[in-house]
């Protein structure tokens, strides 16, 4: 394994693997490929989505992935890639949590999703469009966002509240009109 892949194995303060979650990520089982496919079924299966907008702007980005699994609601992609990432990381795969910034309306949101590192090489797991793309750089994820960050986490992206993903999305606007003048 290439030595900045291990990196990826680590667990953040958000994605800390819990006995919880070895217990659910012990379940998993065949290749990589399997266990990732079954990772998203659970997901799909157990965790439901808030629906209450403002519970939604409460506790996004607050919680860890052991609490989403008690509270069995995301708040979109962040909850559902943060299961992915600390799943992944409990059954040994190098995992990167990755957030961007929607290029048309950056404003308005962003996208995150989880690159793995499977075959000697990585690729992008979108756990909430269901989506595996074998050449990050040609999925959709790439020709819609901004990538902002990488990292462990949300926490470890800097990512703790609502306010902190909008504080996020200014300082890139601010940064694309410096560039645009």
């Amino acid at each position: 394994m290439e030595e900045n892949v291990s990196y990826w194995l680590k667990e953040g303060k958000q994605s800390r693997i819990t006995p919880k979650i070895k217990k659910i990520a012990s379940k998993f089982k065949g290749d990589n490929l399997k266990k990732i496919f079954q990772i998203l079924k659970w997901i799909d299966v157990n965790i439901s989505s808030e629906e209450d907008r403002k519970k939604v702007l409460k506790v996004f980005a607050t919680r860890t992935a052991d609490e989403i699994i008690s509270h069995k609601k995301d708040t979109g992609c962040h909850d559902t890639t943060l299961l992915l990432v600390t799943f992944l990381r409990a059954l040994d795969i190098p995992t990167k949590y990755v957030f961007g910034i929607d290029k048309n309306r950056p404003r308005k949101g962003g996208h995150c999703v989880a690159e793995t590192y499977i075959g000697k090489k990585w690729i992008l797991i979108d756990p909430t469009r269901f989506q595996i793309n074998l050449i990050p750089k040609r999925s959709s994820f790439y020709r819609e966002n901004y990538i902002v960050k990488r990292g462990l986490d949300s926490w470890d992206c800097g990512v703790k509240t609502i306010k902190d993903w909008d504080k996020e999305s200014k300082k890139l606007i601010k940064k694309l009109k410096s560039v645009l003048k």
